[in-house]
């Protein structure tokens, strides 16, 4: 499955391919921050962990996954979307389906989670009919905050269900996307 915006090709993850590369993005601290994640991840257990993971969200809800953003000119790798079951602190997953966003440093503050988001919460609700969609940030990342309202999420709550850790929690029925863009297809 391949998916366009005006910038960015995005694919489904391939561990073979993107692993080495998405992996450099957990070099910076200011990735890793956000995600509650002191040090950079081992490779070897990214990849146990991403082959895991991406297994159960599919068995969970077919469709779903992982997401590279790579920028159409120059094929680099901007960063991974996630539209995926919602664990709960325990990593047993919720009925929620999120979407979630990791982005390389260097491509922050240009619009590329907002794009690539847009375009997979669509791919969601019109492929695979998703009820809702969801997105949960930690309470001080109001960049994550801000995208999520610029692709039409709304705040419902501040909550620790998710993760193991507090977060806010925002989200967008299936009828408010369709009456905000058009028409179920």
């Amino acid at each position: 499955m391949k998916l366009e915006t005006e910038r960015f090709w995005l694919n489904r993850y391939n561990p073979e391919t993107d692993l080495l590369e998405h992996q450099v993005m957990y070099q910076s601290e200011a990735v890793r921050l956000p995600l509650g994640w002191t040090d950079p991840p081992d490779l070897s257990l990214m990849t146990r962990r991403y082959v895991d993971r991406a297994e159960r969200w599919e068995a969970h809800t077919p469709g779903s996954g992982t997401f590279t953003i790579r920028w159409k000119d120059s094929g680099r790798l901007a960063g991974i979307i996630l539209l995926k079951a919602l664990p709960f602190g325990d990593d047993t997953f919720s009925e929620h389906i999120e979407i979630g966003w990791h982005l390389a440093e260097p491509d922050w503050g240009k619009g590329v989670a907002t794009e690539a988001a847009s375009k997979v919460m669509s791919y969601g609700f019109e492929h695979l009919n998703l009820p809702a969609v969801w997105a949960i940030a930690a309470t001080d990342n109001y960049r994550s905050h801000r995208v999520m309202e610029r692709i039409g999420l709304r705040f419902t709550e501040e909550t620790d269900r998710y993760y193991g850790e507090t977060g806010v929690l925002y989200g967008l029925l299936r009828e408010e996307y369709f009456s905000a863009n058009r028409e179920p297809v």
